[in-house]
């Protein structure tokens, strides 16, 4: 049953195309016979000319209705973008705090950070590791806190924040631990950047003015998603 409606609805699509196919080019073989009767073309050269002239116009056409319509000039990505996000399984903030005094800005960026490896994680079209959702959620939290130490040795004067593997590999050995594997390592450095280039001003003043430990006392738990 599944055989016959895949075919009828291959078949119809292939009706469409070649209906469409030619309508388009009955029209410029048309335009083509008219041009004929007043420019030196045979018919061949009038109806190519035709349809590249058609080709040209639906693309004129087309560009200009998409930029007089409301937010036509708008990437859809960046409507799509909350949405998206919304369809994994993150790490809850209460992850990351209990009190509101231990809300500051590095478990802010811890936050951040390893929802960003957990998401990236989840996004691979290759299984990460044989582990569970828990347990990857563990994962991104140790490589979070890697990238925030490595960060926090910074100074005040950096401007490039860029982690990379073999930055990350330094790490865990200094920490006498045995680096994770290569597919790891490299969906992590590829989540972290994303997320250091994309808060780059703030991670900068929180480098530049030590504000680590600091709070953020009445801010809203909003500031975390």
């Amino acid at each position: 049953m599944r055989i016959i409606i895949f075919i009828g609805v291959f078949l119809l699509i292939l009706l469409i195309v070649v209906a469409s196919m030619a309508l388009v080019l009955g029209f410029a073989i048309g335009i083509g016979w008219l041009m004929t009767l007043f420019l030196p073309f045979d018919l061949f050269q009038a109806s190519l000319l035709a349809l590249v002239a058609v080709v040209i116009a639906v693309a004129f056409w087309r560009n200009l209705l998409v930029s007089l319509l409301p937010f036509g000039d708008l990437d859809e990505s960046e409507f799509d973008e909350d949405e998206d996000e919304n369809d994994y399984d993150q790490i809850p903030a209460s992850r990351f705090y209990k009190k509101e005094k231990e809300k500051t800005w590095e478990q802010w960026l811890r936050y951040h950070l390893a929802n960003s490896i957990y998401i990236e994680f989840q996004d691979s079209p290759q299984p990460v590791a044989p582990m569970g959702n828990k347990q990857l959620q563990e994962l991104a939290i140790r490589l979070a806190d890697m990238t925030v130490a490595l960060l926090k040795r910074k100074s005040i004067r950096t401007t490039r924040l860029n982690i990379n593997m073999t930055t990350l590999k330094r790490e865990m050995s200094k920490m006498g631990q045995r680096p994770y594997d290569d597919d790891i390592l490299r969906l992590a450095t590829i989540a972290i950047n994303d997320e250091l280039d994309y808060h780059r001003e703030d991670i900068l003043s929180i480098i530049r003015s030590r504000l680590w430990g600091q709070t953020f006392n009445s801010v809203t738990d909003e500031v975390w998603f």
